[in-house]
Parts: C-alpha cells; structure tokens; sequence
C-alpha cells in the first residue's frame, strides 16, 4: 500500500494526507452535527471514496464514528473532537 506524503499543516505540526483527512471527517461531522452521507463527505472534503472509506475504518477502530449509512459522530468521538478544539483554544490564548 503506498504512502501518501502529502504534508498538511497545523499549529506547527504536519500531518499526513490520511491523518489530514481524518481530522477533516471528524470536523465535518462535529460541525454539522448530525449523520452525513458518504457523498456528501466526499463532496466536502474533496476525496476520493477509497480515501474516504480508510479514513471511515481508521476513526470506526478508535471508535469516533459509526460505520453505515449515514457516518455519524460516536458520544466519544464528540467528546474528543471538542476536547481537541478547546485545548487548541486554550493554548492559542496563553
């Protein structure tokens, strides 16, 4: 399976293009705070299918979302992605 080197960056740190993805399925869903359709994932986050459904699997194994149609944002998931957003908040106003 080859790897993608596509470098993001965040706050100093760079991310791989699969991570960057997954940190963008999980924003995408934390901010429209309900169950989104594959397609309409792929539509936002401009990704291929097969990106999109490792990035899915990926976040189903750390159990952030749930699999199916629509993907939703799991108690845990929400949780951390707030958590996240607030630390990165509180660290910005230090």
């Amino acid at each position: 399976m080859p790897v993608i080197a596509m470098p993001a960056h965040k706050c100093g740190k760079s991310f791989s293009h699969a991570e960057h993805l997954e940190i963008g399925l999980l924003n995408a869903l934390f901010d429209t705070r309900h169950p989104m359709s594959v397609s309409d994932l792929e539509a936002q986050l401009r990704c291929t299918r097969r990106d999109l459904f490792r990035a899915i699997t990926a976040q189903y194994r750390l159990g952030n979302v749930r699999k199916g149609q629509p993907v939703e944002l799991t108690n845990s998931g929400h949780i951390a992605v707030a958590a996240g957003r607030y630390a990165g908040a509180v660290a910005v106003a230090a």
